[in-house]
């Protein structure tokens, strides 16, 4: 017996989660006027002290303008499918992203007309739509210069060989080292030098001057805050 509402996609069947996955990216259909939402959901709620499902069985997306149409007009005209499952939270978080640009969320409009064909009001958790959604020409032809300029070409691929450059021993040797004088700051000699720089620091007037008038103004803010 089927205790959810979610369908496979394109499929028109009931979905079978896979137990080993962590979540699903979906996509909400609007079955009156073809508007859709693109979002993702995890199986399961982990904390410190346990674990509990989540309330994916009947969950409805999280866009407040998609709520408020499916109770208006009414849960059966929505159509509930799951695009893909995920092993584990970044891939989750990552497709979600994917399928959000790939079908323009924030930019697609509904055929002849400026209604947005999405409900989603920003992607991957983080980018939201503008005020204004249109695309200006003038931007396009500047940034397609931009990109056409050798300085900028070279930047471009600089960046990406930093990129590449992860696999490198060497690179990673460096990222090693960079590493351990981060958990250099347990290390009791290490302490005793940066205790020693900063009461050097302390005996110049202008340095001792600012770091008072900065604690000042934290215990001003903190007891404002109490009020």
């Amino acid at each position: 017996m089927v205790d959810h509402h979610w369908l496979g996609f394109g499929s028109g069947k009931a979905f079978v989660p896979d137990s080993d996955k962590f979540g699903f990216v979906y996509i909400i259909t609007n079955l009156q006027n073809g508007k859709a939402y693109i979002g993702c959901k995890q199986y399961i709620i982990q904390s410190r002290l346990r674990e509990k499902e989540s309330n994916w069985r009947i969950y409805t997306g999280s866009s407040k303008w998609l709520n408020e149409d499916i109770d208006k007009i009414g849960k059966k005209h929505f159509k509930f499918e799951i695009i893909a499952e995920y092993k584990n939270r970044r891939s989750l978080r990552y497709y979600e992203l994917y399928y959000q640009m790939k079908y323009n969320v924030l930019s697609s409009t509904m055929e002849g007309s400026d209604e947005p064909a999405y409900y989603n009001s920003r992607v991957g958790g983080k980018f939201y739509r503008p005020v204004e959604s249109y695309e200006d020409p003038e931007f396009r032809k500047n940034l397609s210069k931009a990109m056409n300029n050798p300085i900028v070409k070279k930047k471009i691929s600089e960046a990406q060989k930093k990129r590449t450059d992860r696999q490198d021993p060497e690179y990673r040797k460096k990222m090693r080292e960079g590493q351990k004088k981060r958990t250099d700051h347990q290390d009791p000699e290490y302490r005793k030098k940066l205790s020693e720089g900063q009461k050097k620091k302390w005996e110049e007037p202008e340095y001792r001057k600012m770091m008072i008038e900065k604690q000042r103004g934290s215990k001003k803010r903190k007891k404002n805050a109490e009020r």
